[in-house]
């Protein structure tokens, strides 16, 4: 991943965002905050949707776990995954204090670490399709310019290029996948599967929560659904380890390969 090209990308990032804006407006709508579930446990407000969380929680532990074990050897996928495990982790933290009082002001903290687990999701989906590793400066970029997607709407009142980020990521993942073009298509159809219900769940909040007769609500499952969503990542970097290191099938243009797919 040339730095020359990743800047042009992040700098494009933005000047898409900017030209869509002027286009089709995307702002923050004020009905976003009014969740379906607003039961409180003692003085715990919107219990359900806070403590859905733990499963995000679980998912960057695990995350971490798999960094910690592949520390030594530090295989291709290591950069990304540290960068997603400790997103994951803030994420989880960040969503419960937001959903604890739900506003512009605290979702700003529940979105900054979305965006990191962004970052280093797509910097393995690099290194599935290339087989190369990416550099710590490249991360380092990466991690910077993903937050500033958040930035940018607080400051122009603009979510288009964290929707970009986001879904145009997401599409990337689903073509690359759908496609074949990346080193360990199941692992990745997990991780496609889990979000895509996420975002169904998130959609259906209300929805889900009269047809439950007001047990549960869409946006505690969409919790639920991220962090396995999160935690089928082990899967796609075991994937990449195993192919580095000879065990199991090699797929052409995978990540046993030193160069890029052919």
């Amino acid at each position: 991943m040339k730095i020359s090209r990743l800047l042009l990308g992040s700098v494009m990032l933005f000047v898409v965002g900017t030209v869509l804006q002027t286009i089709w407006p995307l702002a923050q709508p004020a009905a976003y905050h009014h969740f379906a579930d607003q039961r409180s446990l003692g003085s715990l407000h919107n219990a359900s949707d806070v403590l859905s969380n733990l499963v995000i929680l679980l998912a960057g532990i695990l995350c971490l776990g798999w960094v910690k074990r592949h520390a030594s050897n530090q295989p291709a996928q290591f950069p990304g995954m540290v960068v997603a495990a400790f997103g994951l982790l803030l994420t989880a933290f960040g969503s419960a204090y937001y959903h604890m009082a739900p506003t512009d002001a605290t979702l700003v903290w529940d979105r900054l670490p979305m965006t990191i687990v962004f970052a280093g999701i797509l910097a393995m989906l690099w290194t599935s399709a290339t087989g190369e590793r990416v550099g710590w400066t490249q991360m380092l970029i990466m991690v910077v310019v993903s937050p500033a997607t958040v930035a940018y709407w607080l400051v122009f009142s603009s979510l288009w290029p964290y929707a970009i980020l986001q879904f145009g990521g997401l599409m990337l993942i689903v073509g690359m996948t759908l496609t074949r073009k990346v080193n360990g298509v199941f692992a990745w159809m997990l991780v496609i599967v889990f979000y895509g219900i996420a975002k169904i769940f998130e959609s259906l909040d209300w929805q889900i929560w009269e047809l439950t007769h007001h047990m549960i609500a869409g946006h505690a499952l969409k919790h639920v659904s991220s962090g396995l969503a999160g935690a089928s990542m082990i899967l796609v970097a075991n994937v990449a380890s195993r192919s580095a290191t000879g065990i199991g099938s090699r797929r052409p243009g995978g990540i046993g390969r030193t160069g890029p797919p052919r």
